[in-house]
């Protein structure tokens, strides 16, 4: 009886060996069938968005995409194109991003570059702001419940949808009204805490109707300490919205809203120098100057 199994588990471990061997040797010969064209090389300003669609020649083997060393939402590659959205950090203001594919023939780990983009430095500038002192200089009860909003936070940036969008028109800015702070400025608070601007700020009086920039699913409507009550939206692919500083809530977590739909009103809450839409948005990980985006179309 011990004879039989053993001469069972042999063909079956056989099978599964000889499946693995048939599989990589398809991979092999399809990588070989492939001609990667030369990579594209072009500039990206620190702190932007660049939309791109890069040739996906893949069939039996599944590539992801990395650059500058994070893995990017590349969605479902149609007709052989990827279209991906290359964003670039804030804080990097030299140097090259490079974006490969990346895969395994059996236990090796193949690299095949498709783009390098060089950063421009933007050269954001400084800005000085008065807000009130418990916003400048931390309570220890602050300080603890900023650290558990963070957390929750990590947890919402973990689980955006990397393999499709959600919306399928360009995105629109929140409101019309005057700039009143750019994205990427240094950011001094009563001449005591450094910060930057992670996003855009738009004039609005205190309940104003705010609409969402773009079709997609609320992730998070709550009230935080430096951001006030806040929604943010995931739009797939990566992309993410924020709005803060507002005074109620017109949406909830898990609702999908189209794009204009009214999210909240405008307010004051958080740390805030004044009346006002801060306006976010985060793309593959990366807080970017939001009117990149609206550059890029869809």
């Amino acid at each position: 009886m011990k004879k039989l199994i053993y001469i069972l588990v042999f063909i079956i471990t056989s099978c599964s060996t000889s499946q693995k061997v048939t599989q990589l040797s398809e991979q092999e010969k399809e990588l070989e069938s492939i001609k990667f064209p030369k990579p594209l090389h072009t500039t990206i300003e620190n702190g932007a968005v660049k939309k791109a669609q890069f040739i996906y020649p893949f069939q039996r083997i599944k590539a992801s995409l990395f650059c500058g060393g994070h893995e990017i939402a590349l969605g479902t590659p149609k007709d052989g194109l990827a279209t991906v959205y290359i964003s670039s950090s804030r804080h990097k203001t030299e140097g090259n991003i490079w974006c490969e594919y990346r895969f395994n023939l059996g236990k090796v780990e193949k690299k095949i570059p498709v783009a390098k983009y060089s950063i421009v430095n933007a050269n954001y500038p400084l800005r000085k702001l008065t807000v009130p002192k418990k916003y400048a200089k931390l309570s220890d009860e602050a300080i603890e419940r900023w650290k558990r909003e963070s957390a929750h936070m990590e947890k919402v940036y973990a689980e955006v949808i990397t393999d499709h969008a959600l919306f399928d028109s360009p995105f629109k800015k929140p409101l019309n009204s005057k700039i009143t702070a750019k994205y990427g400025s240094k950011r001094l608070f009563n001449d005591m805490k450094h910060s930057w601007h992670s996003g855009i700020d738009f004039r609005a009086r205190i309940g104003t109707k705010i609409p969402s920039a773009n079709r997609g699913k609320v992730i998070l409507a709550r009230d935080h300490f430096f951001t006030g009550k806040t929604v943010i939206i995931d739009h797939g692919m990566g992309i993410l919205t924020m709005y803060c500083h507002l005074s109620k809530f017109k949406v909830v977590e898990g609702d999908i809203i189209p794009k204009g739909g009214i999210i909240a009103l405008s307010g004051n809450t958080g740390r805030s120098s004044g009346p006002h839409l801060h306006w976010g948005v985060r793309v593959n990980g990366h807080w970017v100057n939001g009117f990149t985006l609206l550059n890029e179309g869809i």
